[in-house]
Formats: C-alpha cells, sequence, structure tokens
C-alpha cells in the first residue's frame, strides 16, 4: 500500500474507500461527534492493523505532554520494529500543544501512522500554521454533527446499511426523535433491523419500537436557543412537555444560563470574549463555548438585561400556579433568542 503525501479532506462516509487506497502519514480526527468520531477511529485502527501496523501508543496533549518519549518512538526506526501507531488526543488546542505538533511534524515517517484526535475547529483553527503544515502530509477527517437539512440522508444511508427502507413520514419521525443524538439513532436503528429484518419500516413499527430515554433532555433545548435554532427549539419544548417534563425544571435551566449571559457580556465590555470563556473557573468546553459566542453575537446586553427579568417573572409566578399560559409564556422568552 502507498504513503501518501498530499492533503486531503475526508468525510466519514467515504473514509473506508480512501484507506482502501493508501495509508497516510498522518490522519486528523477533529470535531464534537462522539458517534462519528469513534467510528472513524475503529475504520482506521483496523485498517492500519490490516497494513502491519501492530504497536500501538496512545498520549495526552491536554496538560503535561511527553514529549522525549512521543519523540522516541520516532527516532527509534529500524528494519527489525513493528509499524507503529501514535494516537495524540487533545480537548481544546492551545500553544503549547499545538507548539509540540510543528515540532513533530517534520519527523512524519510511512512506518508510523500519526493520529492526531480533537475537537471541532473554527475556520481560523484551520488556516493555522500548524494545522496547514500537518495537513500537507495527512488527511483530515471532520467529525461533526450534520446539519439538519442534511440528517435525513444521513438516517436513510444508515437505514440502507443495514437493509431496511423507509418512506418520508418515516425518516421524519425519527429526525424529530434523534436530531442532535446519532449515537443513539445508530443504537435504535440496530434494533430496528433485529426486529424487522430487511423490511420497509412503517410508522407504526417506529413508534412501537422508539424509548422515551432517546429523546430530547432540557440541556439540548437551551443549547438550540444558544445556537439560534429557532425550529429546533420548538421541536424540543414540544416533546419537553408531552414528556410531562416539569416546566420549573426547564424554566430553571434557562434562568441560569441567562445569568451566565448575562454575566458573560458585561465582562466582555472590557475583556475579549474568547479570553473570559478560556479563564472560566468551571471549565467550558469548545462546542459550549461556542454556542455562548454565537449567542451573545446576536444578544445584546440590553436584551439581555429584559431576558432576566423575564425569566425572574416566570419563576415568581411558577411558583404561585402551574397552568398551560405558563408554557406559552415560556415559548415567547425562547422567542426572544431568535
Amino acid at each position: 500500500m502507498v504513503w501518501r503525501s498530499n492533503s486531503m479532506k475526508i468525510f466519514p462516509d467515504k473514509l473506508a474507500d480512501s484507506l482502501s487506497n493508501s495509508i497516510p502519514s498522518c490522519v486528523l480526527v477533529f470535531g464534537d461527534e462522539a458517534l462519528l468520531s469513534i467510528e472513524a477511529m475503529d475504520q482506521i485502527l483496523m485498517v492500519a492493523k490490516f497494513n502491519g501496523y501492530l504497536e500501538k501508543f496512545e498520549f495526552d496533549l491536554n496538560s503535561h505532554i511527553e514529549k522525549e518519549e512521543i519523540i522516541y518512538h520516532f527516532n527509534s526506526l529500524s528494519l527489525f520494529l513493528e509499524k507503529k501507531i501514535l494516537i495524540l488526543s487533545l480537548t481544546k488546542t492551545n500553544s503549547n500543544n499545538t507548539t509540540f505538533i510543528r515540532e513533530i511534524t517534520p519527523l512524519l515517517h510511512p512506518d508510523i501512522l500519526l493520529i492526531i484526535k480533537g475537537p471541532y475547529l473554527n475556520q481560523q483553527q484551520l488556516k493555522s500554521v500548524w494545522f496547514s503544515d500537518l495537513e500537507k502530509q495527512a488527511i483530515f477527517v471532520p467529525v461533526n454533527p450534520p446539519f439538519n437539512n442534511q440528517f435525513p440522508s444521513w438516517i436513510r444511508s444508515r437505514l440502507h446499511r443495514l437493509d431496511l427502507i423507509a418512506s418520508d413520514e418515516v425518516i421524519e419521525y425519527l429526525c424529530v426523535h434523534f436530531e442532535g443524538n446519532l449515537l443513539a439513532a445508530k443504537q435504535e436503528f440496530e434494533k430496528l433491523a433485529l426486529l424487522y429484518p430487511k423490511q420497509h419500516l412503517n410508522l407504526q413499527q417506529i413508534e412501537k419500537s422508539i424509548t422515551t430515554h432517546h429523546r430530547f433532555s432540557v440541556f439540548q433545548w437551551v443549547d438550540s436557543l444558544l445556537a439560534g435554532k429557532k425550529d429546533r427549539a420548538t421541536r424540543i419544548l414540544k416533546q419537553l412537555k408531552s414528556e410531562g417534563i416539569a416546566l420549573i425544571l426547564i424554566s430553571g435551566s434557562l434562568n441560569v444560563e441567562v445569568k451566565r449571559l448575562l454575566k458573560l457580556s458585561y465582562q466582555s465590555h472590557s475583556t475579549q470574549l474568547q479570553t473570559i470563556l478560556n479563564n472560566q473557573t468551571r471549565k467550558l468546553w469548545p462546542a459550549k463555548q461556542r454556542l455562548i459566542t454565537q449567542a451573545l453575537s446576536r444578544l445584546t446586553t440590553k436584551d439581555l438585561e429584559n431576558l432576566i427579568q423575564d425569566c425572574a417573572e416566570m419563576e415568581v409566578a411558577l411558583k404561585v400556579e402551574n397552568n398551560e399560559d405558563h408554557w406559552l409564556k415560556l415559548s415567547a422568552i425562547a422567542y426572544l433568542f431568535f
């Protein structure tokens, strides 16, 4: 199998075909979708093992980097040693780990498969020197959730792999129940394949099979508000209501998030928002940081002051009486995010 030395962006559904042609010296697996990341890693490791990469070593690039040991692996090649895999993991890029990545980029070798996996990278990060230099000798596998308009096709493709066919009605139903939860979707589809092998699925079968623990959470609703996804937020809130989730729990979660946004908005008047997010006492994952940044790009400090007032009034009203009008009030508050 030929060693690849040109850069290439390969989406997860095309990864198997790409790896069957050649093994690269480096694979970059970056994104926030856990299922796609797991599956990409499984494919890479399986093909690598088949092609003689029998030793595997894993290192964490988040805090203390074992630089000497990693570099040792690059420098200890000989005709008598087996080809090896080095996996470097990071949850956040920083000057320390990206500088080290630049140090080892010239050491790439066809007898070592370097895999670097991490979170979503924005356009600025993708154009950074460390990534650009490394990508010239790598394939880049973005493992991000499919966009809403891509999700029906993703579902249909997954069902097809399992020899299942579904109508547009069924696909739409599955989209509503599994949007934002690909791992649960995969598990449910595998169950459907066992229950109804090689069948054309109907809505009655799907409704009977799907269990409530695959549905949306309050946190997903709040995240959809931060992201400015009105349709998704509306669907999630409707489902939370139908499942009997306590309104005071939903309202309370929103209140906490609005308070955080308002505090960050005040602080951003004197300090760059990204600096504030990076220095939070309670660590914010990159995906959450992006959602907060999106929300604060749409909402002014005055907007958030109004929102916090509305949330406070909602909390007081719920303590007095819980009725249908309060669901309408919560929907109205949520609408202010868009």
